[in-house]
Protein backbone atom coordinates (compact mmCIF):
# COMPACT_ATOMS: atom_id res chain seq x y z
CA UNK A 1 0.00 0.00 0.00
CA UNK A 2 3.01 2.05 0.79
CA UNK A 3 4.66 1.58 -2.62
CA UNK A 4 0.67 2.74 -3.99
CA UNK A 5 0.15 5.97 -1.78
CA UNK A 6 3.64 7.32 -1.57
CA UNK A 7 5.99 7.02 1.11
CA UNK A 8 4.84 10.77 2.49
CA UNK A 9 0.82 9.72 2.52
CA UNK A 10 2.10 6.39 4.04
CA UNK A 11 3.32 7.98 6.96
CA UNK A 12 1.09 10.23 7.56
CA UNK A 13 -1.65 7.83 7.39
CA UNK A 14 0.47 5.71 9.73
CA UNK A 15 0.63 8.56 12.24
CA UNK A 16 -2.64 9.35 12.36
CA UNK A 17 -3.69 5.72 12.95
CA UNK A 18 -1.09 5.20 15.81
CA UNK A 19 -2.15 8.18 17.56
CA UNK A 20 -6.15 7.62 17.34
CA UNK A 21 -5.44 4.05 18.78
CA UNK A 22 -3.09 5.69 21.41
CA UNK A 23 -6.08 8.05 22.50
CA UNK A 24 -8.75 5.22 22.50
CA UNK A 25 -6.83 2.66 23.15
CA UNK A 26 -7.60 1.08 20.03
CA UNK A 27 -4.63 -1.40 18.09
CA UNK A 28 -2.90 0.30 15.08
CA UNK A 29 -4.39 -2.93 12.88
CA UNK A 30 -8.27 -2.72 13.74
CA UNK A 31 -7.69 1.48 13.05
CA UNK A 32 -5.77 0.45 9.58
CA UNK A 33 -8.83 -2.13 9.34
CA UNK A 34 -11.30 0.73 9.07
CA UNK A 35 -9.88 3.20 7.28
CA UNK A 36 -10.18 -0.10 4.42
CA UNK A 37 -14.13 -0.11 4.77
CA UNK A 38 -16.10 0.38 1.84
CA UNK A 39 -18.21 3.16 2.44
CA UNK A 40 -22.23 2.44 1.15
CA UNK A 41 -23.26 4.47 -1.44
CA UNK A 42 -25.41 7.65 -0.60
CA UNK A 43 -29.75 6.44 -0.55
CA UNK A 44 -31.24 7.74 -3.70
CA UNK A 45 -33.25 10.83 -3.79
CA UNK A 46 -36.55 10.84 -4.74
CA UNK A 47 -35.69 12.97 -7.80
CA UNK A 48 -33.31 10.14 -9.01
CA UNK A 49 -35.99 6.84 -8.02
CA UNK A 50 -38.29 8.96 -10.01
CA UNK A 51 -35.47 9.45 -12.90
CA UNK A 52 -34.96 5.48 -13.29
CA UNK A 53 -38.29 4.74 -13.24
CA UNK A 54 -39.17 6.90 -15.92
CA UNK A 55 -36.27 5.42 -18.26
CA UNK A 56 -37.26 1.74 -17.62
CA UNK A 57 -40.65 2.50 -17.96
CA UNK A 58 -39.68 4.44 -21.90
CA UNK A 59 -37.72 1.78 -22.77
CA UNK A 60 -40.86 -0.48 -21.97
CA UNK A 61 -43.04 1.61 -24.24
CA UNK A 62 -40.70 1.72 -26.75
CA UNK A 63 -40.53 -1.99 -26.95
CA UNK A 64 -44.11 -2.55 -26.39
CA UNK A 65 -45.80 -0.04 -28.88
CA UNK A 66 -42.90 0.21 -31.59
CA UNK A 67 -40.77 -2.82 -31.09
CA UNK A 68 -42.83 -5.63 -31.02
CA UNK A 69 -45.49 -4.04 -33.72
CA UNK A 70 -42.74 -3.82 -36.14
CA UNK A 71 -41.11 -7.43 -35.63
CA UNK A 72 -44.88 -9.11 -35.78
CA UNK A 73 -44.98 -7.08 -39.11
CA UNK A 74 -42.01 -7.84 -40.63
CA UNK A 75 -41.80 -11.42 -39.62
CA UNK A 76 -45.64 -12.60 -40.26
CA UNK A 77 -46.66 -15.10 -42.33
CA UNK A 78 -48.88 -14.16 -44.65
CA UNK A 79 -51.87 -16.88 -45.21
CA UNK A 80 -54.32 -15.90 -48.44
CA UNK A 81 -57.65 -16.35 -47.28
CA UNK A 82 -59.58 -19.99 -48.53
CA UNK A 83 -62.71 -21.70 -48.46
CA UNK A 84 -61.68 -24.75 -46.47
CA UNK A 85 -65.16 -25.64 -45.86
CA UNK A 86 -66.21 -25.67 -49.26
CA UNK A 87 -62.60 -27.70 -50.06
CA UNK A 88 -63.81 -30.47 -47.24
CA UNK A 89 -66.87 -30.83 -48.67
CA UNK A 90 -65.55 -31.41 -52.31
CA UNK A 91 -62.98 -33.59 -50.34
CA UNK A 92 -65.79 -35.90 -48.62
CA UNK A 93 -67.85 -35.76 -51.71
CA UNK A 94 -70.57 -33.75 -50.30
CA UNK A 95 -70.59 -31.07 -52.72
CA UNK A 96 -71.12 -32.43 -55.86
CA UNK A 97 -73.57 -36.10 -57.14
CA UNK A 98 -71.78 -37.54 -59.89
CA UNK A 99 -74.15 -38.61 -62.55
CA UNK A 100 -73.88 -39.81 -65.79
CA UNK A 101 -77.17 -39.44 -67.93
CA UNK A 102 -76.43 -41.85 -70.82
CA UNK A 103 -79.05 -40.48 -73.83
CA UNK A 104 -79.98 -43.41 -76.10
CA UNK A 105 -81.72 -42.67 -79.53
CA UNK A 106 -84.39 -45.39 -80.26
CA UNK A 107 -85.68 -45.86 -83.90
CA UNK A 108 -88.10 -48.10 -84.53
CA UNK A 109 -90.25 -47.25 -87.48
CA UNK A 110 -92.03 -50.93 -88.06
CA UNK A 111 -93.42 -51.35 -84.57
CA UNK A 112 -96.81 -50.57 -84.23
CA UNK A 113 -96.53 -49.44 -80.74
CA UNK A 114 -92.59 -47.62 -79.94
CA UNK A 115 -93.94 -45.30 -77.22
CA UNK A 116 -95.36 -48.50 -74.83
CA UNK A 117 -92.20 -50.29 -76.03
CA UNK A 118 -90.04 -47.32 -74.74
CA UNK A 119 -91.57 -47.12 -71.43
CA UNK A 120 -91.43 -50.79 -70.50
CA UNK A 121 -88.26 -50.70 -71.38
CA UNK A 122 -86.89 -47.55 -69.36
CA UNK A 123 -88.81 -49.26 -66.27
CA UNK A 124 -86.86 -52.69 -67.10
CA UNK A 125 -83.58 -50.66 -67.08
CA UNK A 126 -84.28 -48.38 -63.91
CA UNK A 127 -85.77 -51.94 -61.84
CA UNK A 128 -82.20 -53.72 -62.56
CA UNK A 129 -79.93 -50.57 -62.35
CA UNK A 130 -78.33 -50.26 -58.43
CA UNK A 131 -76.19 -47.22 -59.17
CA UNK A 132 -78.19 -44.53 -59.79
CA UNK A 133 -75.16 -42.25 -60.81
CA UNK A 134 -75.30 -43.92 -64.15
CA UNK A 135 -78.59 -44.90 -66.05
CA UNK A 136 -79.85 -45.09 -69.77
CA UNK A 137 -82.06 -42.59 -70.79
CA UNK A 138 -84.16 -43.50 -73.62
CA UNK A 139 -85.75 -41.52 -76.13
CA UNK A 140 -87.47 -41.72 -79.38
CA UNK A 141 -85.76 -40.00 -82.78
CA UNK A 142 -88.83 -39.06 -84.18
CA UNK A 143 -89.43 -37.06 -81.04
CA UNK A 144 -85.79 -35.61 -81.01
CA UNK A 145 -83.86 -33.21 -83.51
CA UNK A 146 -80.26 -33.33 -84.06
CA UNK A 147 -77.82 -32.79 -81.06
CA UNK A 148 -76.80 -28.89 -81.38
CA UNK A 149 -73.61 -28.07 -80.36
CA UNK A 150 -73.60 -28.19 -76.69
CA UNK A 151 -76.35 -29.90 -75.97
CA UNK A 152 -76.59 -33.49 -74.21
CA UNK A 153 -74.56 -36.24 -76.35
CA UNK A 154 -76.18 -38.93 -78.03
CA UNK A 155 -74.54 -42.21 -76.16
CA UNK A 156 -75.69 -44.81 -79.03
CA UNK A 157 -78.73 -45.43 -81.02
CA UNK A 158 -80.66 -48.01 -80.93
CA UNK A 159 -82.47 -49.13 -84.44
CA UNK A 160 -85.27 -51.82 -83.99
CA UNK A 161 -86.03 -53.49 -87.11
CA UNK A 162 -88.03 -56.63 -87.86
CA UNK A 163 -85.86 -60.09 -87.98
CA UNK A 164 -86.19 -63.12 -90.68
CA UNK A 165 -89.10 -65.48 -90.21
CA UNK A 166 -88.42 -67.94 -87.12
CA UNK A 167 -85.46 -65.89 -85.82
CA UNK A 168 -84.88 -65.13 -82.15
CA UNK A 169 -84.09 -61.67 -80.84
CA UNK A 170 -80.58 -60.98 -81.93
CA UNK A 171 -78.59 -57.31 -82.23
CA UNK A 172 -75.16 -56.07 -84.44
CA UNK A 173 -73.36 -53.72 -83.37
CA UNK A 174 -71.11 -51.66 -86.23
CA UNK A 175 -67.37 -51.28 -85.11
CA UNK A 176 -67.05 -47.95 -86.73
CA UNK A 177 -70.68 -46.38 -85.18
CA UNK A 178 -73.16 -45.56 -82.19
CA UNK A 179 -75.94 -47.48 -83.99
CA UNK A 180 -76.66 -50.78 -82.31
CA UNK A 181 -79.42 -52.90 -85.63
CA UNK A 182 -81.56 -55.06 -83.12
CA UNK A 183 -83.81 -57.00 -85.40
CA UNK A 184 -86.67 -58.66 -83.50
CA UNK A 185 -88.46 -62.16 -84.22
CA UNK A 186 -91.68 -61.16 -86.09
CA UNK A 187 -93.75 -63.49 -83.57
CA UNK A 188 -92.29 -61.04 -80.85
CA UNK A 189 -94.24 -60.76 -77.16
CA UNK A 190 -93.86 -56.64 -76.03
CA UNK A 191 -92.76 -58.72 -72.89
CA UNK A 192 -89.83 -60.63 -74.10
CA UNK A 193 -88.68 -57.65 -77.03
CA UNK A 194 -88.87 -54.95 -74.07
CA UNK A 195 -86.54 -57.50 -72.00
CA UNK A 196 -84.39 -58.50 -74.51
CA UNK A 197 -83.80 -54.63 -75.51
CA UNK A 198 -83.24 -53.75 -71.52
CA UNK A 199 -80.71 -56.81 -71.05
CA UNK A 200 -78.85 -55.41 -74.42
CA UNK A 201 -78.11 -51.71 -73.52
CA UNK A 202 -77.05 -53.35 -69.99
CA UNK A 203 -74.59 -55.54 -71.41
CA UNK A 204 -73.28 -53.03 -73.96
CA UNK A 205 -72.76 -50.17 -70.77
CA UNK A 206 -72.46 -52.61 -67.88
CA UNK A 207 -68.26 -52.61 -68.07
CA UNK A 208 -68.36 -48.56 -67.67
CA UNK A 209 -71.01 -48.48 -65.58
CA UNK A 210 -69.10 -50.99 -63.11
CA UNK A 211 -65.27 -48.62 -63.22
CA UNK A 212 -67.00 -45.61 -63.23
CA UNK A 213 -68.54 -47.07 -59.55
CA UNK A 214 -65.56 -48.55 -58.59
CA UNK A 215 -63.89 -45.05 -59.23
CA UNK A 216 -66.65 -43.09 -57.32
CA UNK A 217 -66.62 -45.27 -54.26
CA UNK A 218 -62.92 -46.32 -54.01
CA UNK A 219 -62.37 -42.54 -53.95
CA UNK A 220 -65.37 -40.97 -51.60
CA UNK A 221 -66.27 -42.34 -48.29
CA UNK A 222 -69.65 -43.49 -48.55
CA UNK A 223 -71.78 -42.53 -45.74
CA UNK A 224 -73.52 -44.57 -43.20
CA UNK A 225 -76.83 -45.86 -45.00
CA UNK A 226 -79.83 -44.68 -43.52
CA UNK A 227 -83.33 -46.65 -42.75
CA UNK A 228 -85.11 -44.58 -45.60
CA UNK A 229 -82.20 -45.35 -47.94
CA UNK A 230 -82.29 -48.70 -47.49
CA UNK A 231 -78.80 -49.22 -47.06
CA UNK A 232 -78.46 -49.36 -51.37
CA UNK A 233 -76.58 -46.60 -52.25
CA UNK A 234 -74.99 -44.09 -50.29
CA UNK A 235 -75.92 -40.48 -50.03
CA UNK A 236 -73.90 -39.63 -52.71
CA UNK A 237 -75.04 -42.22 -55.42
CA UNK A 238 -72.18 -44.32 -54.58
CA UNK A 239 -72.85 -48.11 -54.61
CA UNK A 240 -70.23 -50.72 -53.12
CA UNK A 241 -69.00 -52.99 -55.75
CA UNK A 242 -69.40 -56.65 -55.04
CA UNK A 243 -66.10 -58.24 -54.12
CA UNK A 244 -65.85 -60.32 -57.23
CA UNK A 245 -66.08 -56.90 -59.43
CA UNK A 246 -63.84 -55.27 -57.65
CA UNK A 247 -61.12 -57.47 -57.82
CA UNK A 248 -61.59 -57.64 -61.89
CA UNK A 249 -62.05 -54.07 -61.40
CA UNK A 250 -59.22 -53.29 -59.19
CA UNK A 251 -56.52 -55.24 -61.63
CA UNK A 252 -57.48 -53.42 -64.85
CA UNK A 253 -57.44 -49.89 -62.83
CA UNK A 254 -53.99 -50.65 -62.15
CA UNK A 255 -52.49 -51.28 -65.20
CA UNK A 256 -54.21 -47.21 -66.45
CA UNK A 257 -51.86 -44.47 -66.74
CA UNK A 258 -52.51 -41.17 -64.75
CA UNK A 259 -54.41 -38.86 -66.73
CA UNK A 260 -52.80 -36.37 -68.87
CA UNK A 261 -53.84 -33.94 -71.18
CA UNK A 262 -50.76 -35.02 -73.35
CA UNK A 263 -48.76 -38.43 -73.35
CA UNK A 264 -45.41 -39.15 -75.60
CA UNK A 265 -44.98 -42.45 -76.98
CA UNK A 266 -41.74 -43.87 -77.65
CA UNK A 267 -41.92 -46.93 -80.23
CA UNK A 268 -38.16 -48.74 -79.82
CA UNK A 269 -36.82 -51.44 -81.88
CA UNK A 270 -34.63 -53.71 -79.88
CA UNK A 271 -32.93 -56.28 -81.76
CA UNK A 272 -30.18 -59.03 -80.06
CA UNK A 273 -28.05 -58.88 -83.23
CA UNK A 274 -27.39 -56.03 -85.78
CA UNK A 275 -30.43 -57.19 -88.34
CA UNK A 276 -32.77 -55.36 -88.90
CA UNK A 277 -30.76 -51.69 -89.34
CA UNK A 278 -33.53 -49.98 -90.64
CA UNK A 279 -37.88 -50.02 -89.96
CA UNK A 280 -40.60 -48.19 -91.57
CA UNK A 281 -42.38 -47.13 -88.71
CA UNK A 282 -42.86 -43.62 -89.71
CA UNK A 283 -44.92 -44.91 -92.27
CA UNK A 284 -46.47 -47.43 -90.19
CA UNK A 285 -47.46 -45.72 -87.97
CA UNK A 286 -49.17 -42.74 -89.95
CA UNK A 287 -51.49 -46.49 -91.65
CA UNK A 288 -52.31 -48.21 -89.23
CA UNK A 289 -52.05 -45.70 -85.63
CA UNK A 290 -52.69 -43.04 -86.55
CA UNK A 291 -56.60 -43.19 -86.94
CA UNK A 292 -56.69 -44.00 -83.33
CA UNK A 293 -54.51 -41.37 -82.37
CA UNK A 294 -56.88 -38.59 -83.96
CA UNK A 295 -59.97 -40.55 -82.63
CA UNK A 296 -58.19 -39.85 -79.13
CA UNK A 297 -58.00 -36.62 -79.69
CA UNK A 298 -60.53 -34.81 -77.69
CA UNK A 299 -59.32 -36.44 -74.88
CA UNK A 300 -55.59 -36.41 -74.96
CA UNK A 301 -52.78 -35.85 -77.06
CA UNK A 302 -49.87 -37.46 -78.48
CA UNK A 303 -46.59 -36.94 -79.67
CA UNK A 304 -44.32 -39.76 -81.23
CA UNK A 305 -40.90 -40.56 -81.62
CA UNK A 306 -38.81 -43.98 -82.31
CA UNK A 307 -35.40 -45.59 -81.97
CA UNK A 308 -33.12 -48.91 -82.55
CA UNK A 309 -30.81 -50.52 -80.07
CA UNK A 310 -28.37 -52.65 -81.61
CA UNK A 311 -27.25 -55.68 -79.61
CA UNK A 312 -29.92 -55.36 -77.00
CA UNK A 313 -29.19 -58.58 -74.47
CA UNK A 314 -31.71 -59.64 -72.03
CA UNK A 315 -31.77 -59.33 -68.39
CA UNK A 316 -29.49 -62.18 -66.36
CA UNK A 317 -32.49 -62.98 -64.62
CA UNK A 318 -34.72 -63.78 -68.04
CA UNK A 319 -33.13 -67.42 -69.24
CA UNK A 320 -35.57 -69.04 -72.14
CA UNK A 321 -36.09 -72.51 -71.89
CA UNK A 322 -35.99 -75.18 -74.56
CA UNK A 323 -38.51 -76.85 -75.46
CA UNK A 324 -38.63 -79.23 -78.15
CA UNK A 325 -41.51 -80.02 -80.53
CA UNK A 326 -40.88 -83.86 -80.30
CA UNK A 327 -39.38 -86.51 -78.35
CA UNK A 328 -37.05 -86.79 -81.17
CA UNK A 329 -33.64 -84.61 -81.06
CA UNK A 330 -32.52 -82.28 -83.78
CA UNK A 331 -36.18 -82.12 -84.97
CA UNK A 332 -37.25 -78.75 -84.18
CA UNK A 333 -38.66 -76.54 -81.16
CA UNK A 334 -38.58 -72.85 -79.82
CA UNK A 335 -37.71 -71.08 -76.76
CA UNK A 336 -40.53 -70.09 -74.48
CA UNK A 337 -40.61 -67.54 -71.28
CA UNK A 338 -42.04 -68.24 -67.93
CA UNK A 339 -44.51 -65.84 -66.64
CA UNK A 340 -42.34 -64.71 -63.76
CA UNK A 341 -39.92 -63.40 -66.66
CA UNK A 342 -42.45 -60.94 -67.86
CA UNK A 343 -41.68 -58.83 -64.70
CA UNK A 344 -37.95 -58.65 -65.65
CA UNK A 345 -37.61 -58.84 -69.51
CA UNK A 346 -36.88 -54.90 -69.71
CA UNK A 347 -33.33 -54.43 -69.16
CA UNK A 348 -33.03 -51.24 -67.83
CA UNK A 349 -29.38 -51.12 -67.28
CA UNK A 350 -28.85 -51.14 -70.88
CA UNK A 351 -31.90 -50.30 -72.52
CA UNK A 352 -32.23 -46.59 -73.30
CA UNK A 353 -35.79 -45.93 -72.46
CA UNK A 354 -35.65 -42.49 -70.82
CA UNK A 355 -37.38 -39.90 -72.91
CA UNK A 356 -36.57 -36.30 -71.75
CA UNK A 357 -40.29 -34.99 -71.70
CA UNK A 358 -42.72 -33.05 -69.81
CA UNK A 359 -45.36 -35.71 -70.17
CA UNK A 360 -46.19 -39.08 -69.21
CA UNK A 361 -44.41 -41.81 -71.49
CA UNK A 362 -45.70 -44.59 -73.29
CA UNK A 363 -43.19 -47.79 -74.16
CA UNK A 364 -44.23 -49.80 -76.81
CA UNK A 365 -41.57 -52.45 -77.75
CA UNK A 366 -40.56 -54.98 -80.20
CA UNK A 367 -37.76 -57.16 -79.52
CA UNK A 368 -36.03 -59.48 -82.53
CA UNK A 369 -34.05 -62.46 -80.28
CA UNK A 370 -30.92 -63.34 -81.62
CA UNK A 371 -30.26 -66.48 -83.79
CA UNK A 372 -29.50 -68.96 -81.04
CA UNK A 373 -32.59 -68.10 -79.35
CA UNK A 374 -35.01 -68.41 -81.88
CA UNK A 375 -38.30 -68.89 -82.09
CA UNK A 376 -38.80 -66.76 -78.45
CA UNK A 377 -42.36 -67.88 -77.44
CA UNK A 378 -44.67 -66.25 -74.52
CA UNK A 379 -46.82 -69.92 -74.17
CA UNK A 380 -49.33 -67.59 -71.82
CA UNK A 381 -50.03 -65.14 -74.58
CA UNK A 382 -51.52 -65.88 -78.25
CA UNK A 383 -50.38 -62.42 -80.02
CA UNK A 384 -46.89 -63.62 -78.34
CA UNK A 385 -46.61 -59.82 -76.35
CA UNK A 386 -47.46 -58.98 -73.45
CA UNK A 387 -48.15 -55.23 -71.29
CA UNK A 388 -46.79 -53.66 -68.54
CA UNK A 389 -48.54 -52.03 -66.33
CA UNK A 390 -48.81 -48.11 -66.11
CA UNK A 391 -45.48 -48.12 -68.40
CA UNK A 392 -46.47 -49.99 -71.95
CA UNK A 393 -46.05 -53.11 -73.62
CA UNK A 394 -43.84 -55.37 -75.55
CA UNK A 395 -43.79 -58.00 -78.42
CA UNK A 396 -41.81 -60.41 -79.54
CA UNK A 397 -41.12 -60.47 -83.04
CA UNK A 398 -39.61 -63.60 -84.68
CA UNK A 399 -38.77 -62.95 -88.16
CA UNK A 400 -39.07 -65.62 -90.83
CA UNK A 401 -36.30 -67.16 -91.84
CA UNK A 402 -36.61 -66.87 -95.75
CA UNK A 403 -37.24 -63.27 -94.91
CA UNK A 404 -35.04 -60.05 -95.54
CA UNK A 405 -34.06 -59.61 -91.64
CA UNK A 406 -32.28 -56.35 -92.81
CA UNK A 407 -35.25 -54.60 -93.24
CA UNK A 408 -38.45 -54.19 -91.76
CA UNK A 409 -41.66 -53.17 -94.05
CA UNK A 410 -44.81 -51.47 -93.03
CA UNK A 411 -46.80 -54.26 -93.11
CA UNK A 412 -44.54 -56.54 -91.49
CA UNK A 413 -45.07 -53.94 -88.55
CA UNK A 414 -48.79 -54.08 -89.17
CA UNK A 415 -49.75 -56.83 -86.68
CA UNK A 416 -47.27 -55.64 -83.65
CA UNK A 417 -49.18 -51.92 -84.36
CA UNK A 418 -52.37 -54.04 -84.25
CA UNK A 419 -51.72 -55.26 -81.01
CA UNK A 420 -50.05 -51.51 -79.79
CA UNK A 421 -53.16 -49.91 -80.60
CA UNK A 422 -55.09 -52.68 -78.35
CA UNK A 423 -52.70 -52.53 -75.58
CA UNK A 424 -52.80 -48.41 -75.55
CA UNK A 425 -56.84 -48.27 -75.28
CA UNK A 426 -55.99 -50.48 -72.48
CA UNK A 427 -53.39 -48.39 -70.75
CA UNK A 428 -55.78 -45.26 -71.42
CA UNK A 429 -58.35 -47.48 -69.48
CA UNK A 430 -60.77 -47.89 -72.30
CA UNK A 431 -62.96 -50.79 -71.56
CA UNK A 432 -62.69 -53.86 -73.64
CA UNK A 433 -66.64 -54.25 -74.36
CA UNK A 434 -68.39 -53.36 -76.59
CA UNK A 435 -66.97 -54.22 -79.78
CA UNK A 436 -68.02 -50.07 -81.36
CA UNK A 437 -65.17 -48.05 -80.86
CA UNK A 438 -66.81 -44.76 -80.96
CA UNK A 439 -68.93 -45.97 -77.93
CA UNK A 440 -65.61 -47.19 -76.30
CA UNK A 441 -64.18 -43.57 -76.75
CA UNK A 442 -67.30 -42.01 -75.37
CA UNK A 443 -66.97 -44.26 -71.80
CA UNK A 444 -62.87 -43.40 -72.04
CA UNK A 445 -64.28 -39.68 -72.14
CA UNK A 446 -66.44 -40.85 -69.15
CA UNK A 447 -64.59 -42.40 -66.67
CA UNK A 448 -62.07 -39.86 -67.43
CA UNK A 449 -63.76 -37.01 -66.70
CA UNK A 450 -65.11 -38.90 -63.19
CA UNK A 451 -61.34 -39.29 -62.27
CA UNK A 452 -60.34 -35.76 -62.51
CA UNK A 453 -63.28 -34.90 -60.72
CA UNK A 454 -62.23 -37.50 -58.04
CA UNK A 455 -58.48 -36.54 -58.35
CA UNK A 456 -58.77 -32.60 -58.11
CA UNK A 457 -61.49 -33.19 -55.20
CA UNK A 458 -58.84 -35.19 -53.09
CA UNK A 459 -56.00 -32.87 -54.22
CA UNK A 460 -58.53 -30.16 -52.17
CA UNK A 461 -58.31 -32.11 -49.55
CA UNK A 462 -55.22 -32.94 -49.20
CA UNK A 463 -54.55 -28.84 -49.22
CA UNK A 464 -57.34 -28.66 -46.64
CA UNK A 465 -55.66 -30.74 -44.31
CA UNK A 466 -52.13 -29.98 -44.90
CA UNK A 467 -53.45 -25.52 -44.04
CA UNK A 468 -54.79 -27.22 -40.68
CA UNK A 469 -51.63 -29.17 -40.02
CA UNK A 470 -49.34 -26.56 -40.56
CA UNK A 471 -50.22 -23.29 -39.22
CA UNK A 472 -46.76 -21.68 -39.75
CA UNK A 473 -47.21 -22.42 -43.55
CA UNK A 474 -47.47 -19.51 -45.67
CA UNK A 475 -50.75 -19.58 -48.25
CA UNK A 476 -49.79 -16.55 -51.10
CA UNK A 477 -52.60 -15.53 -52.98
CA UNK A 478 -51.83 -17.30 -56.00
CA UNK A 479 -53.10 -20.62 -53.99
CA UNK A 480 -56.00 -18.95 -53.14
CA UNK A 481 -56.74 -18.06 -56.99
CA UNK A 482 -55.72 -21.59 -58.50
CA UNK A 483 -58.30 -22.56 -55.59
CA UNK A 484 -61.34 -20.50 -56.28
CA UNK A 485 -60.87 -21.72 -59.88
CA UNK A 486 -60.26 -25.18 -59.05
CA UNK A 487 -63.76 -25.13 -56.95
CA UNK A 488 -65.45 -23.04 -60.01
CA UNK A 489 -64.28 -25.72 -62.67
CA UNK A 490 -65.72 -28.54 -60.32
CA UNK A 491 -68.59 -27.14 -60.20
CA UNK A 492 -68.67 -26.79 -63.68
CA UNK A 493 -67.85 -30.07 -64.19
CA UNK A 494 -70.55 -31.54 -62.28
CA UNK A 495 -73.17 -29.67 -63.93
CA UNK A 496 -71.83 -30.51 -67.57
CA UNK A 497 -72.46 -34.33 -66.14
CA UNK A 498 -75.41 -33.91 -65.05
CA UNK A 499 -76.94 -32.60 -68.31
CA UNK A 500 -74.94 -35.28 -70.51
CA UNK A 501 -72.73 -32.81 -71.64
CA UNK A 502 -68.83 -35.34 -71.46
CA UNK A 503 -66.89 -33.37 -73.60
CA UNK A 504 -67.56 -30.43 -71.65
CA UNK A 505 -66.98 -31.80 -68.44
CA UNK A 506 -63.70 -33.53 -69.44
CA UNK A 507 -62.49 -30.08 -70.57
CA UNK A 508 -63.55 -28.63 -67.01
CA UNK A 509 -62.13 -31.36 -64.98
CA UNK A 510 -58.92 -30.85 -66.65
CA UNK A 511 -58.78 -27.15 -65.83
CA UNK A 512 -59.53 -28.41 -62.30
CA UNK A 513 -57.12 -31.06 -61.97
CA UNK A 514 -54.74 -28.42 -63.18
CA UNK A 515 -55.21 -25.58 -60.71
CA UNK A 516 -55.59 -27.91 -57.51
CA UNK A 517 -51.78 -29.53 -58.42
CA UNK A 518 -50.54 -25.98 -58.98
CA UNK A 519 -52.22 -24.56 -55.48
CA UNK A 520 -50.88 -28.08 -53.86
CA UNK A 521 -47.33 -28.17 -55.42
CA UNK A 522 -46.96 -24.05 -55.12
CA UNK A 523 -43.05 -23.41 -54.61
CA UNK A 524 -42.78 -20.78 -52.14
CA UNK A 525 -45.34 -22.67 -50.03
CA UNK A 526 -43.73 -25.91 -50.30
CA UNK A 527 -40.58 -24.69 -48.91
CA UNK A 528 -42.10 -23.98 -45.61
CA UNK A 529 -43.22 -27.38 -45.35
CA UNK A 530 -39.31 -28.55 -44.09
CA UNK A 531 -38.84 -25.36 -41.90
CA UNK A 532 -39.11 -26.82 -38.40
CA UNK A 533 -40.23 -24.23 -35.20
CA UNK A 534 -36.51 -24.71 -33.69
CA UNK A 535 -34.61 -22.89 -36.04
CA UNK A 536 -36.95 -19.97 -35.23
CA UNK A 537 -35.42 -20.42 -31.84
CA UNK A 538 -32.26 -20.60 -33.02
CA UNK A 539 -32.40 -17.44 -34.67
CA UNK A 540 -34.38 -15.42 -32.21
CA UNK A 541 -32.52 -16.31 -28.82
CA UNK A 542 -29.28 -14.87 -29.74
CA UNK A 543 -30.91 -11.53 -30.96
CA UNK A 544 -33.31 -11.21 -27.71
CA UNK A 545 -31.10 -12.49 -24.71
CA UNK A 546 -28.43 -9.41 -24.88
CA UNK A 547 -31.83 -6.93 -25.21
CA UNK A 548 -34.50 -8.73 -23.33
CA UNK A 549 -32.26 -9.91 -19.82
CA UNK A 550 -31.54 -6.44 -18.68
CA UNK A 551 -34.96 -5.09 -19.47
CA UNK A 552 -36.56 -7.96 -17.94
CA UNK A 553 -33.93 -7.66 -15.03
CA UNK A 554 -34.59 -4.10 -14.72
CA UNK A 555 -38.26 -4.48 -14.47
CA UNK A 556 -38.14 -6.75 -12.21
CA UNK A 557 -36.01 -4.72 -9.91
CA UNK A 558 -38.49 -2.19 -10.00
CA UNK A 559 -41.25 -3.58 -9.06
CA UNK A 560 -39.32 -4.82 -6.01
CA UNK A 561 -39.00 -1.23 -4.87
CA UNK A 562 -43.07 -0.26 -5.37
CA UNK A 563 -43.89 -3.37 -3.77
CA UNK A 564 -41.30 -2.49 -0.72
CA UNK A 565 -42.59 1.12 -0.57
CA UNK A 566 -46.29 0.06 -0.81
CA UNK A 567 -45.83 -2.41 2.30
CA UNK A 568 -44.03 0.64 4.03
CA UNK A 569 -46.36 3.49 3.57
CA UNK A 570 -48.69 0.74 4.81
CA UNK A 571 -46.79 -0.06 7.91
CA UNK A 572 -46.82 4.01 8.47
CA UNK A 573 -50.43 3.71 8.59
Amino acid sequence: MSERLGPDVAATIASTASAVATESKIPPESAVSVSRRKKSPPPDTPENTRTRSLVILSFWVVVITVGLPLWWITTAIYRAPLPLKEMQSWADGRACRAEFPLLIDIEAPTLPDPENLLKTVQHALDDANDFSAHHLRLRLSTNSSKVEDGKESVAATLRLSQGAAGSPHSYVLSPSSRAIDLFYSPSYNPTSLSAFVASTLQEIFAEEQQMISYLLASSTPTPSPSPSSGGGNGGNGVKVVNKVNTVEIARKMSRIVKYSPMYHLTFSLFTATGNPSNWEIEEAVSEYLQPLLDALGGISGFTVDSQIQFYASLSSSVVPTWVPDSEEEGVGGKYTLKKEDLSSFINSAEWPLVSITSYPTINFIIYIPAADQAPLIIPTSSTNAFLLPQWGGVMIHNPPAESDNTHLTKEALKPALDIFATQLLSLLGAPTHPASLPIRLDSLTRQRSAELLVSASSTLGSLYRLTLALPSISIPPSVSTSVSSTLSSLTATCQELRHGRFGGALEEGRNAEEQAEKAFFEKSMVGQVYFPEEHKVAVYLPLMGPVGAPLLMAALKEISRLVRVWKASKLKK
